[in-house]
């Protein structure tokens, strides 16, 4: 009995194949190596950026209070009841310390 030989089965073996093979294994490694990396850096880098994001935050909310007060305070100059409300406050939130309570 004669054997014949596939020849479509044979080009699998042909150099380019096996090189793109090689090189395809060798974009996987690669890209497993830099998802491991991303992922030993990348908790730092997210509570470094958390950290970022709450100082921005903060300096935000004390940008706007310092708005508001200069607001008030312009007010203030204009109306002498709030400047009253406002010399009321102060006093009043200075008393415990004066007294030493």
């Amino acid at each position: 009995m004669a054997r014949s030989v596939n020849i479509q089965n044979l080009s699998q073996f042909d150099t380019p194949t096996r090189t793109a093979t090689g090189a395809e294994a060798a974009g996987n490694l690669a890209a497993t190596a830099v998802v491991g990396a991303l992922a030993v850096i990348g908790a730092p880098v997210t509570r470094g950026a958390a950290a970022v994001r709450r100082g921005l935050a903060a300096w935000s909310a004390a940008r706007a209070q310092r708005r508001a007060d200069e607001q008030l305070w312009n007010l203030a100059l204009q109306d002498a009841r709030i400047m009253a409300d406002l010399s009321r406050a102060m006093s009043q939130e200075a008393a415990p310390y004066t007294y030493g309570l």
